[in-house]
């Protein structure tokens, strides 16, 4: 039984993280892997912050009037990088982890009521942000209403991204992914979720019987949407005609490696693509990091640059570099504290303590806005909390463990 992904949380007070939407935010004194070509390392730097967009990042102590900031993150022996981008496991099986029946998970969530599914949705993703991930692409096996919308409100609520990724084979008609469409954008109360990317959906195209009902009326749809349709690259390669007025499209395992496009098997990786895998257990971080280490061909790098950089590039979720100008989300990360050992001070040797997971998280900024500070989620309060643990012990007596 593995309930770990509510205990590793720790939480604070309710804080409405709307308003460093306008703040001023200065972070200084930390490394700063910024993953662009202009300054992609810097060993003691700053990062200048001003309505969500990076202003300024440099070496060296921030200049006079970058000191006047509204809200001061000052972290020594500590590296900000872009957030980790995970996926494409159903994050309601990694919810339910400890009753992995199939059964048992749909009658749990049946069981529930819209506002407990949120509640915990909302904690589970609170959960992942405090490992640092700030996108999240999770493909779901269940399309009712309460799921997808709780889904949505949640990830609204938290902060997080999210990309619900729905399977083309359980949609029965246009209509109904329309309907999806609608659900969703009802349902998130700020809708600035979903134009600032919180909040947006994918298709997941496994077959060519699912693409023989892929008509130009299915394409003006998703173009129209946003959503983002993942194909295998043998089935893309194929019926490229029928898919070539899509704007969005995410090749999934190509022979050659071109952008936008993810691969599903660590031996398959290579740059500069993505990597995405179903199985529930890597969309926390800590395990997949490590995994990425031993990927062929790859090297103390790439794991950290995967869900950093190629991973939020190649899905076009979240930020995958620090620049000016651009939208934040940007991940803390400090060593100062045990039991991470030496204090790394190089690039590689904070590249190795992250492929080891070996990091404390201690601020997260998505799209600007603070999540997480001093390592306590700032969107899900104590309250929140106690009521999923009563939920769980509610239904940990029915799952067969």
């Amino acid at each position: 039984m593995e309930v770990l992904i509510f205990i590793n949380v720790k939480f604070c007070r309710y804080y409405d993280t709307r308003l460093s939407e306008i703040m001023k935010i200065l972070i200084e004194g930390p490394s700063i892997i910024a993953m662009n070509r202009q300054k992609p390392f810097i060993r003691s730097g700053y990062i200048y912050i001003d309505r969500g967009v990076t202003v300024a990042y440099n070496e060296g102590a921030p200049p006079p009037e970058f000191e006047f900031a509204e809200y001061v993150v000052n972290e020594k022996f500590a590296v900000a990088l872009p957030g980790f981008a995970v996926g494409i496991g159903n994050i309601l099986e990694y919810l339910f982890q400890f009753d992995i029946n199939s059964k048992n998970l749909a009658n749990s969530l049946s069981k529930l009521s819209r506002s407990e599914l949120e509640a915990l949705i909302e904690v589970v993703l609170a959960s992942l942000t405090c490992s640092g991930v700030t996108s999240v692409i999770s493909l779901i096996t269940n399309l009712e209403e309460k799921i997808v919308s709780s889904l949505a409100i949640a990830a609204s609520d938290a902060w997080t991204r999210l990309r619900i990724l729905l399977p083309l084979s359980l949609l029965g008609s246009l209509q109904e992914l329309e309907s999806i469409v609608k659900s969703v954008v009802r349902s998130v109360k700020n809708s600035e979720a979903l134009s600032r990317g919180i909040v947006s959906l994918g298709l997941f195209i496994g077959n060519e019987g699912e693409l023989n009902k892929f008509s130009s009326e299915w394409i003006d749809t998703i173009n129209k949407a946003g959503i983002y349709a993942y194909v295998p690259a043998e089935l893309y390669r194929r019926r490229y005609k029928e898919l070539a007025n899509a704007k969005n499209i995410v090749v999934l395992d190509p022979e050659e490696p071109t952008v936008p496009c993810l691969y599903t098997m660590p031996t398959l990786w290579k740059p500069p693509c993505g990597f995405i895998s179903s199985d529930i257990s890597l969309l926390n971080p800590r395990k997949l990091l490590p995994m990425l280490h031993n990927i062929e061909n790859g090297d103390i790098y790439t794991p950290t640059y995967i869900l950093s950089h190629f991973n939020p590039l190649n899905n076009k979720i979240g930020m995958h570099s620090i620049n000016e100008g651009m939208r934040t989300d940007i991940v803390i990360i400090s060593f100062k504290e045990p039991p991470y050992g030496p204090i790394p001070i190089s690039e590689y040797s904070i590249l190795k303590a992250l492929s080891n997971a070996f990091y404390n998280v201690k601020t997260v900024l998505v799209d600007g806005e603070v999540v997480v500070d001093n390592s306590l989620h700032l969107n899900v309060g104590e309250e929140k909390v106690r009521r999923v643990r009563a939920l769980i012990e509610e239904i940990e007596p029915q799952s067969n463990c």
